[in-house]
């Protein structure tokens, strides 16, 4: 029998569910916890990230919408409340050492030559950073609304070269 798997799942399988829950009883992150597990957050966080969700609000609409598919990852419906106490209150540690755990798996993955070019390789990169006029009224850029630009230099030699 073929299976297939979803993109979701596949990046799912990166992060070892037994690794997470070490993680999560050195921490406590599930003390005092009924219903939203911090496995069930990091599903959560996860889908926000990939699927570019700004709000909380913008979060529980985008899986509602997905409600049958939930059952298969282990969520039932997510609620803002829910979700904004488990984010105040559940320790980063948690998902700051599942972060170094994949960064380096990742790093292990990649080849051990390292590739230079003959000349430094920059990137500039610009994004548009909104903000609230009522807070920041120096930063208006339209009759109602405030941003600032923010410019990126990516050196591509490596991440902890100095320029």
């Amino acid at each position: 029998m073929n299976r297939v798997y979803t993109i979701f799942a596949e990046l799912l399988k990166l992060c070892p569910r037994y690794q997470f829950e070490r993680t999560t009883e050195r921490y406590r992150g599930n003390r005092y916890v009924k219903t939203f597990t911090a496995w069930q957050q990091y599903i959560t966080v996860l889908y926000s990230q990939i699927t570019h969700k700004d709000s909380l609000r913008d979060i529980e609409t985008g899986l509602a919408g997905k409600s049958d598919r939930l059952y298969h990852l282990g969520l039932s419906g997510i609620h803002r409340s829910t979700l904004s106490d488990a984010n105040a209150k559940r320790d980063y540690r948690i998902f700051e050492d599942m972060f170094y755990h994949l960064l380096i798996r990742c790093r292990d993955l990649t080849p051990k030559h390292r590739f230079r070019f003959r000349n430094p390789l920059y990137t500039i990169d610009a994004t548009v950073i909104d903000l609230c006029l009522s807070v920041f009224p120096w930063a208006r850029f339209r009759k109602t609304k405030g941003a600032i630009k923010m410019h990126c230099l990516y050196d591509h030699s490596g991440p902890f070269r100095p320029f």
